[in-house]
């Protein structure tokens, strides 16, 4: 009976931290990227005053990966490639919806969305800026796509080559 009753309280409390996700759904469709404009055998890193921000792996299938900045990595990005290599990091990754988004890229311009970090994976963030080499991109703006909340960005990312990337396949993103 205990464990009964356990079971039923733990399949209660799952169902309800569902609600912590939302229902916001991406605005941007999942479609093939089949160009040139951005390389996609690496990540992209945001550096500011020596510290590394934010992380973004592409694939060629539309998905996104964000990728996690920690102050215990610091700025050395040969501990970033360890640690996104790592099977700790490969494992809690595919469980992590806030990690997860869409992207397009047309001519010179990327739009990319995915759950909020910080909000616990709710609202849907869009992030959106200008490409200046394959190497390079620059985001410029940041929305709530469902709320209309905007807010200016000047964050320049720079590529690094990095493989094997962690696989693109996960729960949230069919």
């Amino acid at each position: 009976m205990k464990h009964l009753l356990f079971m039923t309280f733990s399949v209660l409390i799952i169902m309800g931290s569902c609600n912590k996700w939302g229902n916001k759904k991406m605005t941007i469709v999942k479609q093939p990227y089949n160009g040139s404009e951005l390389r996609l055998d690496g990540y992209y890193y945001d550096m500011e005053d020596g510290k590394i921000w934010s992380t973004y792996f592409f694939y060629r299938n539309g998905i996104l990966h964000c990728g996690i900045a920690s102050d215990t990595l610091g700025n050395n990005l040969n501990m970033y490639d360890t640690w996104f290599a790592s099977d700790f990091y490969l494992q809690r990754l595919r469980t992590d919806r806030r990690r997860w988004g869409l992207f397009e890229i047309h001519d010179d311009s990327i739009v990319f969305e995915r759950w909020g970090i910080l909000e616990g994976g709710d609202p849907v963030l869009r992030f959106s800026g200008r490409i200046l080499n394959d190497t390079t991109f620059i985001i410029t703006r940041c929305e709530n796509p469902h709320s209309g909340d905007v807010c200016q960005e000047q964050d320049l990312f720079h590529f690094r080559h990095f493989s094997p990337k962690p696989d693109s396949t996960n729960m949230f993103i069919p």
